[in-house]
């Protein structure tokens, strides 16, 4: 029971994303990824943000929001997808955690310990 919450939460938190990607960040995605790219508090990452997703930040910000969406939709259909798509959140949580500050971090490592633990339970 309270895997199944956590999962339907985590859903959701993915569609939410996926919208306000959608609705916000591709707006200003340019700017979203210089701002990641100045609180990236690892050097390699920080030259990967700023060389890569920079300059190709709508493109970015286009797969993050089918990404996203997919994982909600994988999650929420609560069927076989559920467990591949928690791995594959878990691994996006481990990208946030590489590129952003050191607060993000650790939430970023804990949020990817919890798509693994649930998981773990498919």
């Amino acid at each position: 029971m309270i895997r199944t919450v956590a999962e339907i939460i985590v859903g959701v938190l993915y569609a939410i994303g996926a919208g306000h990607q959608a609705l916000f960040t591709l707006r200003n995605s340019q700017q979203f990824y210089s701002d990641m790219a100045d609180q990236a508090w690892l050097r390699p990452a920080q030259l990967f943000v700023e060389r890569v997703l920079v300059p190709n930040s709508v493109a970015v910000t286009v797969v993050v929001v089918v990404f996203q969406a997919a994982l909600a939709f994988a999650i929420l259909s609560r069927g076989a997808a559920v467990g591949p798509a928690l791995v594959a959140g878990g691994v996006f949580s481990i990208v946030g955690a590489l590129t952003g500050n050191p607060a993000e971090t650790v939430g970023y490592l804990l949020l990817a310990a919890l798509h693994f633990w649930l998981a773990a339970a498919h």
